[in-house]
């Protein structure tokens, strides 16, 4: 485990790269040719295309469609029991997505470190032991109960398919980059932890130290309470 002394001298990458633009990074950490396994699937160019596409303008659809599930909010069932245990899940899940997606952003210590010369390693610490992309992860739970609470089947369905289109064809293109980067170290690395659900068992060659002001710095925890507040209006609407 490397020290904030330590961190201070080189940038840390994370597996995930939402918030910066993985096409900017140098390629600076030396590769070795050891734990060579399995490579990443390389994405079609048209998968490219579609994963930068919906990199640049995730932010914007996820607002449309957040805006659409307040618009259209109705019970899902005609038991009213059901809707609050429905409701109740939904909560659930946003404040699940949430706690994820905080505890992850507090391992993107390198957002601090400036300049040119840094050396860069592959963050493993954290949620990045269990899943490659924790951040998507909790994207994942908060569109669920996002969804969930719109009780739209129309609006269900299109939190599906814009999430596993749209950030399937991201995580592909970040695989690629990644492992162009980091080499032998990312592809043992993505041969051992699952791409998006977490695994049972934690990557073992652990890597990045958590900070708290680089989490508040990130927004995290403002985010999950506006999500809150959003399905606070819905329950509201649907009364």
């Amino acid at each position: 485990m490397v020290s904030v002394a330590q961190l201070a001298e080189r940038r840390i990458v994370v597996p995930d790269v939402e918030g910066s633009n993985p096409s900017t990074h140098p390629t600076i950490l030396p590769r070795s040719d050891e734990g060579r396994g399995q490579s990443a699937a390389i994405p079609s160019p048209a998968i490219i295309r579609i994963g930068h596409l919906c990199y640049r303008y995730r932010q914007y659809l996820s607002m449309a469609l957040l805006v659409a599930s307040i618009l259209l909010a109705r019970p899902l069932t005609g038991d009213p029991s059901v809707n609050r245990a429905l409701d109740t899940a939904s909560f659930l899940l946003v404040l699940a997505g949430g706690a994820v997606r905080s505890w992850a952003m507090g391992f993107h210590v390198w957002r601090r470190v400036h300049g040119p010369g840094s050396q860069r390693s592959l963050v493993t610490a954290g949620p990045y032991a269990w899943v490659r992309n924790p951040l998507y992860f909790g994207t994942l739970l908060i569109s669920a109960g996002v969804a969930l609470m719109s009780g739209r089947p129309i609006i269900i369905a299109t939190y599906l398919v814009v999430f596993w289109l749209g950030y399937y064809a991201i995580i592909l293109w970040e695989e690629q980059k990644l492992e162009k980067e980091f080499g032998a170290t990312y592809r043992g690395y993505f041969d051992s932890v699952p791409r998006l659900v977490p695994g049972f068992r934690r990557w073992g060659r652990r890597e990045g130290v958590f900070s708290f002001p680089t989490m508040m710095r990130c927004m995290e925890p403002a985010k999950t309470a506006a999500f809150l507040l959003a399905l606070a209006l819905m329950a509201w609407l649907k009364r």
